[in-house]
C-alpha cells in the first residue's frame, strides 16, 4: 500500500484525486506513469487489496477509485465503496477489466460503478473517463475499447415537471423485457428459457435492442439502461408462448 497524497487539501481547486487499486503491481505502476503528467489528474496512492482499498478511501477522500480487481474481490470492493459514500461524494469506481462476465457486470453497475472499461481502453479515453466519472456521469466502452460515439458519456433520463422520465427509444415491451434481463446480467439462454422464446428469437431481439439504442455490447447496453431507466420496472417476467 503506497499514499501519497492526502486529496482532502484538493476541495478547493480542480484537480481529481485518483487512487489505484490492482492485486498487479505491474498495473498500479503502469496507471501512475500513464496519468502523473496529466493536468488536474493526481494520484494519491495505490492498494493491492479491498480492505486497503476501503481503508485509504476512507482516510483520503478520492473522487475517482480504478478498480482492477475480478470476482468476488471487484464486488467486495464496489459494495464497500457504496457503503462508505452512498451519495457518491467521493470514492467514485471505475472498473478496469481484462474481461467482466454478465453476473459480475450487473453486480458492478448496481452497485453504482460509475464505468466499466476494458484494459485495451486507450490512454486518453482512460483519462476522459476519469473526468467524467468525477463529474457524477457514467462511461462505457464501445467494441474497439474506446468511449462510445459521445465520448463515453451517457445521459440521464429527461425530465417532465420535475420528474425523471426514462425513454423508451422505440423499444418494444418484449424487447423490455429483454433489456431488464440483460441489466440482471442473464445469459441469452436464460432469457429465452424465462420468457419462453428461442435462443435465435433473443438474438434477434437484441440485435434490434442495439439498433434502437446504438450500443454495441451486453455491457453497453446495461450500462445504457440503468442510466435511462430502462428495464427498472420490468420484474419477473411471466412467459409469452406465442409471442415471439
Amino acid at each position: 500500500m503506497r499514499v501519497i497524497h492526502d486529496a482532502g487539501a484538493t476541495s478547493d481547486t480542480p484537480t481529481i484525486a485518483v487512487l489505484l487499486a490492482s492485486e498487479h503491481l505491474i498495473i498500479r505502476e503502469g496507471l501512475r506513469k500513464l496519468l502523473e503528467g496529466e493536468p488536474g489528474v493526481v494520484v494519491v496512492g495505490d492498494v493491492s487489496d479491498p480492505h486497503e482499498a476501503l481503508t485509504v478511501t476512507r482516510a483520503v477522500k478520492p473522487h475517482v477509485v480504478i478498480v482492477s480487481f475480478s470476482g468476488r474481490p471487484l464486488i467486495r470492493t464496489l459494495r464497500s465503496l457504496r457503503q462508505l459514500a452512498p451519495a457518491g461524494e467521493y470514492g467514485r469506481a471505475i472498473v478496469l477489466a481484462a474481461r467482466i462476465d454478465n453476473k459480475h457486470m450487473a453486480q458492478a453497475l448496481q452497485l453504482g460503478a460509475g464505468g466499466i472499461l476494458l484494459k485495451d481502453t486507450s490512454a486518453r479515453v482512460l483519462v476522459e473517463s476519469i473526468r467524467t466519472v468525477a463529474a457524477g456521469e457514467r462511461v462505457s466502452p464501445s467494441k474497439n475499447g474506446s468511449a462510445d460515439g459521445n465520448g463515453g458519456l451517457l445521459h440521464p433520463a429527461r425530465e417532465r415537471d420535475g420528474v425523471a422520465q426514462a425513454p423508451q427509444f422505440g423499444l418494444t415491451s418484449r424487447e423490455l423485457d429483454i433489456v431488464a434481463a440483460v441489466r440482471r446480467g442473464e445469459s441469452n439462454r436464460a432469457i429465452a428459457r424465462r420468457l419462453a422464446l428461442s435462443e435465435d428469437t433473443v438474438k434477434h431481439h437484441l440485435t434490434n435492442v442495439f439498433d434502437k439504442t446504438g450500443v454495441a455490447s451486453r455491457l453497453e447496453l446495461a450500462l445504457f439502461a440503468m442510466q435511462h431507466g430502462l428495464g427498472e420496472n420490468t420484474g419477473a417476467v411471466q412467459p409469452l408462448i406465442n409471442q415471439r
